[in-house]
């Protein structure tokens, strides 16, 4: 056995191993949420539900009770997308393992997920027992880590997807609706919470007035949107063009904000913002899936291809050697 086969060896356990690590902590975040739940507290973990704790530090953009559900959709779909990368472990391209050739999404992709999941589990035990300064800085993490997560993945994938087009063209679809998105989702639903958490610390440790500490929070969010819309539809159209789940959960998070602080006597200032914040994000939406419908940017298939392809300009894990005929993956 050459030194090169056990190199690629090592390496394909590497990557293995840390699909499944991300993919069991996930699980335990996912039983850790479940237990906060009213019905199975108090536990052996948390003396109180995530819906009292929320109530306890209450600011007007507070997310209503009911938008805590939404963590089961978002955990489904990154479970649906951590199967999915468990899967490509067992098949295979004409670079041997899909997973890790061409390498799209690398272990440290994986093993920030981990992180992820373990400061989630960190984050609902120290809110539970109020050291809400320590659970904010977690829950900061969380959106910072994704978002670099996402980078990685349209990087990667635009690197190689002329590669794929020809080889293995599913798994451009696979990594841009199911992988991409549901990374977008979960990225934006924490970042929703984490600058409600910033907002929480502002008020009770440190006596800002929750009405200025409300509008200071839905700018932030504003502001990050904006930036967000600004970068897919002008300046990183080609990476970002096919990444819908953004907007959709922007407007369930701000519509969970309006519910939440609506009052028909007495409409606050921050709850008309929340509606029209709601307003614009639904007109980026729709400005942004007419855009995608008409892009036209690079694409992914080649104008004239044989059915051989060399491997000059793809740097992947495992490369073969010699002269070896290479059939594109049905």
């Amino acid at each position: 056995m050459s030194f090169l086969s056990i190199n690629n060896s090592n390496h394909a356990v590497i990557h293995t191993g840390c699909i499944i690590l991300a993919f069991i902590t996930q699980v335990i975040a996912s039983i850790f949420f479940s237990l906060g739940q009213e019905g199975s507290v108090p536990n052996a973990l948390f003396q109180t539900s995530f819906r009292n704790v929320s109530d306890t530090f209450h600011l007007e953009v507070t997310m209503d009770w009911w938008s805590i559900n939404f963590w089961i959709m978002i955990d489904l779909w990154s479970m649906a997308w951590l199967a999915y990368a468990m899967v490509t472990i067992f098949r295979r391209n004409v670079l041997v393992p899909v997973s890790c050739n061409p390498e799209i999404h690398p272990p440290v992709f994986y093993l920030i997920w981990a992180t992820i999941n373990v400061a989630r589990v960190c984050i609902m035990l120290l809110f539970d027992r109020n050291y809400i300064l320590g659970a904010v800085v977690f829950k900061w993490i969380l959106p910072v880590d994704s978002f670099y997560m996402l980078y990685m993945s349209y990087f990667n994938l635009n690197k190689h997807k002329t590669w794929l087009a020809i080889n293995n063209p599913s798994m451009i679809s696979w990594t841009r609706y199911l992988t991409q998105n549901g990374l977008a989702m979960f990225a934006w639903w924490s970042l929703l919470d984490a600058a409600v958490g910033l907002g929480i610390v502002l008020k009770y440790n440190n006596n800002v007035p929750d009405p200025l500490i409300s509008t200071i929070t839905l700018s932030i969010i504003f502001l990050c949107i904006f930036v967000w819309f600004t970068l897919q539809s002008l300046l990183l159209t080609k990476y970002m063009s096919h990444t819908y789940s953004v907007y959709a959960i922007l407007i369930l998070g701000l519509g969970a904000m309006l519910t939440n602080s609506y009052r028909v006597s007495d409409l606050s200032v921050n709850t008309a913002i929340c509606g029209i914040l709601m307003l614009l994000t639904t007109i980026m939406s729709l400005t942004h899936t007419i855009s995608a419908c008409m892009y036209t940017g690079e694409s992914s298939k080649p104008l004239a291809v044989g059915p051989y392809v060399t491997f000059d300009g793809c740097d992947t894990v495992c490369q073969l050697e010699g002269n070896i005929k290479h059939k594109p993956q049905k």
